[in-house]
């Protein structure tokens, strides 16, 4: 009997065992606590992915839009996000196509490989400044002092918002998720983080356009492109500032510190990388399949499905379950073994499809980066594995603390 619970503690400390379950014996499985179906094999989750026409983002995709958690029979449906922020062209991944091809087109520029590769110089520096006041101290946080110090900066320099409002932006970012497992509701602090973070980006919003302020980057073009015939309003402009901003700071910490916390469980692999830094890019795609932070993501049916002879109606949702697909047997060769010379296979860490994470190549430069200059420095880190702590809900999984010592 297999029982699959994704907001258990047992499947937030340790998920392989039962996702192997899924993926062998129930490859397509419901919950009776929860609305969606799950996918947990690699060619199921790709099918759905590539299929546009079948599936629809503008339902919502994530386990917090009533996809985990529906409303009870006595509560009161929750009311519309959208509306309540009159918000009518919502972010790029939460619009199918065609509509979600245009816009993705108008913000795509900064996101590109060139992008990416002419911010590297700035991803450096910072990272280095990060590890030279670890070296005063004999260690540092690899995702407070290090990941998350990167992540935000870069967020910030794609979008052209101030560089010191980085340390509030990722204290309020992080609490946002810091809500723990099955919460229906987010708990007062997560509530009071969001609203702060929100209020300030929509008034820095009305600022810019009030006093026709040019920021650079990704924030002129939210601010004063037209968007399917027209501006987008400041709700629409504050909740793509926020998109942005939260998803470049909440997810590269996670992937990196996995990467650092591998590489140290498996020290002959980390000298190899040592010896040779041109291994580093393979090293952190690796840490992407072996330990994807997003838990799950989802779509809804708009027409029917069938997987495995069960069927799925149209407005009926399934939540994909990355890292069991990334660890799926039947695609990857010793899937379950940690082993940074597999390569570049097609893993699934960033989506497929059109809707692939738009900062794919931007979170590659920024996890090469950091773990060159942390390798290249400190071959031989140490992790305080007693004091290492991780996240805890059901849509990441990762550290928010990682103790390094050198």
């Amino acid at each position: 009997m297999i029982e699959y619970d994704p907001c258990s503690l047992q499947v937030s400390d340790d998920p392989w065992e039962v996702l192997k379950q899924l993926r062998d014996e129930a490859p397509i499985y419901k919950h009776p606590d929860y609305v969606p179906f799950f996918l947990s094999r690699y060619a199921d989750v790709m099918k759905a992915l590539l299929d546009l026409k079948s599936w629809t983002v503008t339902q919502g995709t994530t386990p917090m839009q009533n996809l985990l958690h529906p409303a009870l029979p006595d509560e009161e449906p929750a009311p519309n996000f959208y509306e309540q922020m009159e918000i009518e062209l919502g972010a790029v991944a939460t619009l199918d196509p065609p509509v979600h091809t245009r816009v993705r087109k108008q913000i795509n520029a900064p996101f590109k490989p060139a992008a990416a590769a002419e911010l590297e110089p700035f991803a450096r520096e910072i990272v280095r400044g990060c590890l030279a006041k670890g070296r005063e101290r004999g260690g540092l946080d690899g995702v407070t002092e290090l990941a998350g110090k990167l992540s935000v900066r870069v967020a910030l320099k794609v979008l052209g918002l101030p560089q010191e409002d980085a340390d509030q932006y990722s204290t309020w970012i992080n609490a946002m998720f810091n809500r723990g497992l099955g919460n229906r509701e987010l708990p007062e602090g997560a509530m009071e983080a969001s609203l702060a973070l929100h209020t300030d980006l929509i008034q820095k919003v009305m600022d810019y356009r009030k006093n026709n302020t040019r920021i650079g980057g990704l924030g002129d073009v939210i601010l004063y492109s037209d968007f399917e015939g027209r501006p987008l309003n400041d709700f629409e402009a504050s909740f793509h500032f926020s998109m942005v901003l939260i998803g470049g700071t909440e997810t590269l910490p996670k992937a990196a510190s996995a990467a650092m916390w591998r590489l140290w469980q498996h020290p002959d692999q980390r000298a190899e990388v040592a010896a040779d830094l041109s291994l580093v890019p393979q090293a952190f795609h690796e840490a992407l399949r072996y330990d994807m932070p997003t838990q799950m993501l989802g779509r809804v049916a708009l027409r029917e499905q069938e997987f495995h002879g069960q069927k799925v109606a149209p407005g009926e949702c399934v939540m994909f379950l990355w890292p069991s697909a990334n660890r799926d047997e039947r695609q990857f060769e010793n899937a379950e073994q940690f082993d940074i010379h597999r390569g570049f296979p097609k893993i699934l860490s960033f989506g497929q499809g059109a809707h692939m994470c738009l900062g794919a190549h931007m979170a590659r430069m920024e996890g090469r980066v950091l773990l060159e200059e942390l390798i290249a420095a400190f071959p031989e880190y140490e992790i305080d594995e007693g004091n290492a702590q991780r996240i805890r809900n059901e849509m990441f999984r990762g550290f928010t603390n990682l103790p390094l010592s050198f």
